[in-house]
């Protein structure tokens, strides 16, 4: 898919205040890893994650998006009644109905005319939802849109380490229930807008260049996750989820005539330090060109991609000209990738 009419005109995100350690979890599985004969540090050695953050008691995920929301509106000066769609692609839900959407878009007080809806795709739902609102903006159904995500870890961590404290934990248990251990909680929110279309005040427009989708759905039992367990085999969900980045990076270079060497930033989802390590082997990212947020933020499930890319901005790692890659992987599985010209 190729655009030629859509620009992003603002990015925000938030992160949570309240620090969880790696190590204050380990010390409440202490019982646990002696009778397996682990010792302290192994689930940061392993995953490469020092900590995660909780939001506060009582901060649903439709609220951690408004923030996101807010922001990056208050940043734009971009008048929220002109909006034409909201989307939210969070994996957390307030609710199983109504839509996490409706409730952000009635936190900000948008028109009656304004879209609003989830996109659901595991960890590759903000990528999803980017795509979705960028068509509906170059089909000239819309002049601007948000996509947003919130996620929060707190009680899918607490049920899994209260799981985990029970007697008879074996390495099949402690398997199975890893990558919940790894989750985080953060925000994001984007916004988009016909290209033509500027602020006063505002620099360049940053261009969505286009981007390419493949599902490899035979796989989609290796990541199985509810409010409060996910199961999951991280031997087979690397080596299945590699092999299918392999294939959307061939087929997303072709499609858009990409040059690797002229990528300024490589902003992948965040899981872990293997996973990391085993997508930007395989296809070859320079490491420098990789920010890795997932050491102190852990896995923020589909805010992933966005806050990485705000921070590598923030951080002064991508300027004006430069192109960037959103790269994500999510259960399903399903694997995205976009190119913006920053």
């Amino acid at each position: 898919m190729r655009y030629r009419n859509v620009a992003i005109a603002g990015l925000a995100s938030v992160v949570p205040e309240t620090v969880i350690t790696t190590e204050s979890i380990e010390r409440m599985l202490a019982r646990g890893y002696q009778k397996l004969g682990l010792k302290a540090g192994f689930l940061e050695g392993l995953t490469g994650i020092a900590a995660r953050r909780f939001w506060d008691e009582g901060i649903a995920p439709s609220d951690a998006a408004t923030l996101a929301a807010e922001r990056v509106l208050d940043r734009t000066g971009f008048d929220r009644q002109d909006l034409g769609v909201l989307v939210s692609t969070s994996v957390c839900k307030d609710f199983l109905e109504p839509s996490v959407a409706s409730l952000v878009h009635g936190n900000l007080g948008l028109c009656e005319d304004a879209w609003n809806f989830d996109v659901g795709n595991a960890c590759l739902g903000f990528v999803s939802g980017l795509a979705m609102v960028a068509n509906m903006i170059e089909l000239g159904q819309v002049e601007a849109g948000l996509v947003v995500a919130g996620e929060g870890s707190r009680e899918v961590t607490r049920a899994t380490v209260q799981a985990l404290m029970k007697p008879g934990i074996d390495f099949g248990r402690l398997k199975d229930n890893l990558a919940t251990l790894t989750l985080g909680s953060g925000a994001a929110a984007m916004l988009l807008v016909r290209a033509e279309r500027t602020q006063p005040g505002a620099t360049a427009p940053h261009r969505l260049r286009g981007g390419i989708i493949k599902a490899a759905t035979e796989w989609n039992r290796l990541c199985v996750g509810t409010a409060t367990h996910m199961k999951t085999d991280p031997a087979k969900l690397l080596q299945e989820g590699v092999a299918l980045a392999e294939r959307t990076w061939a087929a997303m270079k072709l499609e858009l005539d990409l040059d690797p060497d002229r990528v300024a930033e490589y902003a992948l989802h965040q899981v872990g330090k293997a996973n990391h390590d085993a997508v930007t082997a395989a296809l070859g990212l320079p490491l420098d060109r990789a920010l890795r947020i997932y050491p102190q933020l852990g896995n923020v499930g589909a805010a992933g991609v966005p806050l990485t890319l705000a921070q590598a901005v923030e951080g002064g790692r991508v300027s004006a000209g430069d192109s960037v890659v959103l790269m994500g992987i999510g259960s399903g599985l399903n694997c995205a990738m976009m190119v913006v010209d920053w």
